[in-house]
C-alpha cells in the first residue's frame, strides 16, 4: 500500500495578490494560510484560492497560540512573507527602522520566534542591505549626499565636524546599519542560520528587472543555497523581453489608466527606450518643472517609455505617473493592468479584485511570480550539514549587486551579457 505523502504546511504573511506564493507553489509549496492586513488583497485571494484560509488581520495582533487555534496546527514547515518595505524604497521617505511599516519586519521575525517553523523567508526590497537604522534628512548630513553609500563606517572618518557645524553619523545612521541589525537579531535572537542576497527577477525567467533581498532561515540546520540564476547569455535561455510577456495584447489590452492629452504631447517625443532626457529642454522643463529637472539623481523613471525588446523595469502600483512611468513601447499609454500582471508573471485567469486602481496597487506591490519559483527551488535543494556561513562576504556582494544595478540602469536584450 502506498503511503500518502504528507503536504508542508506553509503559512504566508502579508500575502497581498499572492505573487511570491504562486511561485512557490510551482515549487511545491502550497500555502494553507494566508495573512493580510488589506480587505481588496484577501479578496483578490479568496477569489482565486478558496481553498486556502484567509486571514484579514494584523500580523501585530498574532501569536503562535492564536495562529494554532486558527488553524489547528503547531509544527509549521514554512514561513514566508515580505514585510511593508516603503520605509526602505529609494522612492518612499527613508524612515527605515523607525518607521512603523518598517517595523513590520520585527513583528514578522517575532511571530517567527514564537513559531518556530523549520524554515522561514524573509523577502524585502534590495535597498534594505544599504538602509539605515535611524534616518537623517539630507540637508542634516555631513557633506549633504543624498546618496547614503557615501556615508559607510569605511568612510565614516571623511565626515568630521564639517564649517557648517554639521555633525557625523552615528553608527545607527550609517548605510548598512538596518541589515546588520537584523541579522544580529535573527542569528542571535532567534536563533537560525541564514543565506541571503539580493536577486534580479530578470535572471529567472520574468521580462522585468526587479531586485529583491532574500533571506532563508533554518532551525537546527544549514539554511540551502539560492540557486543560480537560469537566464542570460552564460546559462543558456535568454532573457524574457517585454515583448515575449505583452506582445499578443496590441489589440486586446484590457482596461487601464490614461494619460492627459497635455502629458501624452510629451510621451509622443520619447522613442522606445528613452525618457525625459529625450526631451528638448525647453520642453523637458515645461514636463518636469524647473525644480524638477535640475534636482540630483538620475531621475531615469521620468517621462519613461518601454523598448519591446528588453525587460520592464520594477513594474509599479501607479503605472501613470510621470516619475516612475511605464509607458507602453508603441503607444503612448501607460501599460494597462493586464500588461502589468503579465510583466508580473500571473496567469491570465488569475483575477484582481477591485478598482483599476486597486488592481494596479495589487500588481505593482506583488513579488514576480518568477522570482517567487526561484525561492521555492532554492528551498528545495538539500543543504550541506555542515560549514560556515560568510554574512560578512554575503552582504558585500549583495551591496555590489544593488550599486552596480544603480549605476546601470540601461535595460539588457536577449543579445546583450
Amino acid at each position: 500500500m502506498a503511503h500518502k505523502t504528507v503536504e508542508p504546511v506553509v503559512w504566508s504573511f502579508f500575502s497581498g495578490a499572492m505573487g511570491l506564493d504562486l511561485g512557490l507553489e510551482s515549487a511545491g509549496w502550497h500555502p494553507s494560510l494566508a495573512v493580510e492586513i488589506e480587505s481588496i488583497f484577501c479578496q483578490t485571494i479568496r477569489r482565486n484560492r478558496p481553498d486556502i484560509q484567509v486571514l484579514h488581520e494584523d500580523v501585530a495582533a498574532l501569536s503562535s497560540d492564536k495562529l494554532e487555534a486558527l488553524t489547528g496546527h503547531r509544527d509549521v514547515d514554512l514561513m514566508v512573507g515580505g514585510p511593508p518595505c516603503q520605509s526602505f524604497c529609494p522612492g518612499g521617505n527613508r524612515s527605515a527602522l523607525n518607521d512603523p511599516s518598517g517595523n513590520a519586519i520585527f513583528e514578522y521575525l517575532r511571530l517567527i520566534s514564537e513559531v518556530r517553523p523549520k524554515m522561514f523567508v524573509l523577502e524585502n526590497v534590495a535597498n534594505l542591505v544599504t538602509a539605515a537604522i535611524k534616518h537623517r534628512p539630507i540637508a542634516e548630513r555631513p557633506g549633504q549626499s543624498w546618496n547614503l553609500s557615501s556615508y559607510t563606517a569605511e568612510a565614516a572618518t571623511l565626515f568630521d565636524l564639517t564649517d557648517d557645524g554639521l555633525l557625523p553619523l552615528t553608527e545607527d545612521e550609517l548605510s548598512g546599519s538596518a541589515i546588520r541589525y537584523l541579522l544580529r537579531t535573527v542569528i542571535a535572537e532567534l536563533g537560525y542560520q541564514v543565506r541571503f542576497s539580493v536577486l534580479d527577477s530578470a535572471d529567472y525567467g520574468a521580462p522585468q528587472r526587479r531586485l529583491r533581498f532574500v533571506m532563508i532561515g533554518a532551525l537546527d540546520t544549514m539554511p540551502p543555497g539560492l540557486i543560480a540564476p537560469t537566464h542570460g547569455v552564460e546559462e543558456g535561455q535568454p532573457f524574457v523581453t517585454i515583448r515575449d510577456a505583452i506582445g499578443d495584447l496590441m489589440d486586446c489590452p484590457g482596461p487601464g489608466s490614461q494619460y492627459t492629452a497635455e502629458t501624452r504631447a510629451f510621451f509622443d517625443l520619447v522613442p522606445q527606450g528613452g525618457n525625459w532626457r529625450n526631451l528638448p529642454y525647453e520642453v523637458a522643463a515645461k514636463a518636469m518643472g524647473e525644480k524638477s529637472l535640475k534636482a540630483g539623481g538620475g531621475k531615469t523613471g521620468f517621462f519613461r517609455r518601454l523598448h519591446w525588446d528588453r525587460q520592464s523595469p520594477t513594474v509599479t502600483g501607479k503605472a501613470n505617473r510621470k516619475g516612475s512611468a511605464m509607458c507602453h513601447p508603441s503607444e503612448s499609454r501607460p501599460l494597462s493592468v493586464h500588461e502589468c500582471a503579465r510583466l508580473q508573471g500571473f496567469p491570465d485567469n488569475w483575477h484582481i479584485t477591485g478598482s483599476v486602481a486597486h488592481q494596479y496597487t495589487q500588481i505593482g506591490n506583488a513579488v514576480p511570480v518568477a522570482l517567487g519559483k526561484a525561492i521555492g527551488e532554492s528551498l528545495n535543494q538539500t543543504a550541506p550539514e555542515s560549514g560556515k556561513l560568510d554574512h560578512a562576504a554575503m552582504l558585500d556582494l549583495a551591496t555590489k549587486r544593488l550599486r552596480a544595478s544603480a549605476r546601470n540602469h540601461r535595460t539588457r536584450t536577449p543579445s546583450e551579457t
